[in-house]
């Protein structure tokens, strides 16, 4: 079993992977350019979502467990988006959660409690 927590924005992505006594993680950025957009830029920053999120859900392939983090609404996007576009990944999502700006070991810490997994990784 491989489960991810991943922490996200609309800026950054943070994936840890835990699987066979082991923690990955992977960082991801988004091609945003500004958090204002303009009406007729809209269009335009959905599709970057869109780019950013499919990146995003080529390292969920092999996840049993996905939970979702973030301090805005860039996870719930997210988590729609799955349930639109992969819904077999979305089946996965076991919590969306709000959380501001963690450390990478925060994360860690709080993915190894919902998880239930141990600490020593």
């Amino acid at each position: 079993m491989s489960f991810t927590a991943i922490w996200i924005d609309r800026e950054n992505a943070k994936l840890f992977h835990f699987s066979n006594s082991k923690m990955e993680r992977v960082s991801l950025r988004s091609r945003h350019q500004d958090h204002h957009t303009h009406p007729f830029d809209q269009l335009d920053h959905q599709q970057q979502d869109r780019k950013f999120f499919a990146e995003i859900a080529t390292h969920l392939a092999d996840s049993t467990r996905v939970l979702i983090l973030g301090p805005g609404v860039a996870k719930h996007h997210f988590q729609n988006y799955l349930v639109e576009q992969l819904p077999a990944v979305a089946k996965t999502i076991v919590g969306c959660e709000t959380v501001d700006h963690p450390t990478g070991a925060q994360i860690a810490a709080l993915a190894q409690k919902f998880f239930n997994l141990p600490t020593t990784l």
